[in-house]
C-alpha cells in the first residue's frame, strides 16, 4: 500500500466504482485468499467482483483515481491503531523458569522436532492414513513446557522462516502462539494441551489441495479460491475418521477461518455461533500467516501486523482477544527488528512485558556508521541505559538485514 500523505484513502466495499483506483483490499490479509485487486477500476464486472468477496473496506488512490464522500485518509487509520497499540498495557507475566539463551537450545530442537512431525503428519493425511497422535501429545507437551521455561525462546524462532516450509512453520506457529495466547488467558494442564494440540494440526487439510493451487505464486482464479478454501473441509473429514482427537481439536480446525460478522468460511457463523477455541485460533492464525513470507507476498513486520490486526478486529477478528494477543507477545515480539534511541538496529530476543521498550536484544547494526556489527551484541535494556530503548519498529529489507542469520 502507497504511504503518500493524503493519496490512499479507505473505503467501505459498496462504495467502489469504476474510475477508483485500488491499492489494497481489507481482506488480502486472510491466510491464502490471495484478492489482490490492484489498479484502475474499469468494468461494471470489477466492481462486483469486488464486491462478492464479501470484502469490507477498500483502500484507493485518489491521486490515480477519482474519490468519493466519507472516504477515510490512511494516515488517520495509522494514527489510530498506532495510539490504540500502544495504550494496550501489558499484563505482568511469570517470571522465566529458565535463562533465556539456555531454553533457546531446548528450542531449536523442539522446532526440529516438530517441522519433522508435522511433515509425517501431512504425508499420512494425503495418504488417508491415521497419524501418530501420541507422537502430536508428546510435542504438544514439549511446546508448552517450553511457554512455561521461557516464552520468548521458541517465540524467536518463529522468524526463522523459510517459503518452502511455510506449510510445516505455520503449523509450528501457531501451536506455539496458541500456548502463549491461552497460557495468558488462564488455560492449565489438559485444556491447555489440548489447544496446542488443535493449533498443531489445524491445516492438516492443506495437503489435500492441488500443490497447483496450493503453491501458485500469483492471484487464484475464482475456481482455484474455492477449492482452496475446501482445505477447512480436509482438515474436518480427517480428523474425523482418527479416534481420540480432542473436541477443541476439531472446533479449531473447523472454525479457525470463521469471522465475527458472518463473512468467514467454510459455515459462515455469525458470531455467537463461534467458539472461544476457533476465535483464538482466528487470531493466532492470521497473525503468523501475515508476517510470514510466503510464495506469492513477503510477510509484515510484527509490529505492523499487530496495527493491522487491530483494524480488522470487530468484524473479524475477537477484538478482545487481539489485545491479549499484544499483551503477552508485547508490542515489539520476540523476533523482530527495532530502532533504538542509541542509533542502533536490534533483534528483539526476550520480551519484556512490564517495561515493552526495554526487552533484551542482539544489537546488529549501526545507524551512524550504516553497517552491520562486525559482532553482535546482547543486552537487557532494562539493565543497561548505555544504548537507550526502543525507538520504533522497522523493516529490515532497507538495510539488507535477513533475520534469520541473527535468531
Amino acid at each position: 500500500m502507497s504511504d503518500v500523505a493524503g493519496k490512499v484513502k479507505r473505503i467501505k466495499s459498496s462504495q467502489l466504482k469504476i474510475g477508483m483506483y485500488i491499492t489494497e483490499l481489507s481482506d488480502e490479509w486472510a491466510a491464502d485468499s490471495r484478492l489482490r485487486a490492484e489498479g484502475l477500476v474499469t468494468r461494471k464486472e470489477t466492481v462486483q467482483s469486488v464486491q462478492d468477496t464479501g470484502v469490507a473496506d477498500v483502500y484507493i488512490d485518489v491521486s490515480k483515481g477519482i474519490d468519493c464522500t466519507g472516504s477515510v485518509p490512511i494516515e488517520e487509520i495509522q494514527k489510530k491503531h498506532e495510539k490504540e497499540l500502544k495504550s494496550v498495557q501489558a499484563s505482568p507475566s511469570a517470571k522465566p523458569l529458565v535463562a533465556f539463551e539456555e531454553e533457546r537450545v531446548a528450542a531449536l530442537a523442539i522446532r526440529e522436532n516438530a517441522l519433522g512431525l508435522i511433515s509425517g503428519v501431512m504425508q499420512d493425511v494425503k495418504m488417508g492414513r491415521s497419524f501418530d497422535t501420541a507422537a502430536v501429545d508428546v510435542i504438544a507437551d514439549e511446546i508448552i513446557t517450553s511457554v512455561m521455561n521461557n516464552q520468548s525462546a521458541l517465540s524467536s524462532l518463529m522468524r526463522m522462516r523459510d517459503k518452502d516450509q511455510y506449510l510445516l512453520e505455520h503449523s509450528m506457529n501457531v501451536a506455539v502462539l496458541m500456548g502463549v495466547l491461552a497460557r495468558s488467558m488462564g488455560f492449565r494442564d489438559q485444556q491447555l494441551h489440548e489447544l496446542v494440540f488443535g493449533a498443531f494440526v489445524h491445516d492438516v487439510g492443506k495437503i489435500r489441495i492441488p500443490e497447483k493451487v496450493l503453491y501458485k505464486p500469483g492471484r487464484l482464479e475464482a475456481e482455484e479460491w474455492v477449492e482452496m478454501k475446501r482445505h477447512v473441509d480436509y482438515g474436518i473429514e480427517a480428523l474425523a475418521a482418527i479416534p481420540g482427537i480432542p473436541a477443541v481439536a476439531h472446533d479449531i480446525c473447523a472454525q479457525h477461518h470463521e469471522r465475527l460478522d458472518g463473512s468467514g468460511y467454510p459455515f459462515s457463523l455469525p458470531e455467537g455461533k463461534i467458539s472461544t477455541h476457533g476465535r483464538m485460533a482466528s487470531v493466532v492464525d492470521v497473525y503468523d500467516a501475515v508476517t510470514a513470507d510466503r510464495c506469492y507476498h513477503e510477510g509484515m513486520a510484527p509490529t505492523l501486523a499487530l496495527k493491522k490486526m487491530l483494524e480488522w478486529s470487530g468484524d473479524h477478528l475477537d477484538r478482545n482477544l487481539v489485545y491479549q494477543l499484544i499483551r503477552c507477545i508485547s508490542v515489539y515480539p520476540a523476533g523482530a527488528l527495532v530502532e533504538l534511541s542509541s542509533g542502533y538496529l536490534a533483534v528483539v530476543q526476550e520480551v519484556n512485558a512490564l517495561q515493552p521498550s526495554r526487552p533484551s536484544v542482539k544489537l546488529i547494526y549501526s545507524l551512524r556508521r550504516k553497517s552491520a556489527l562486525p559482532t553482535p551484541k546482547s543486552v537487557n535494556l532494562a539493565v543497561s541505559d548505555q544504548f537507550g530503548a526502543i525507538k520504533r519498529a522497522v523493516e529490515p529489507e532497507p538495510f539488507k538485514i535477513t533475520l534469520r542469520d541473527f535468531l
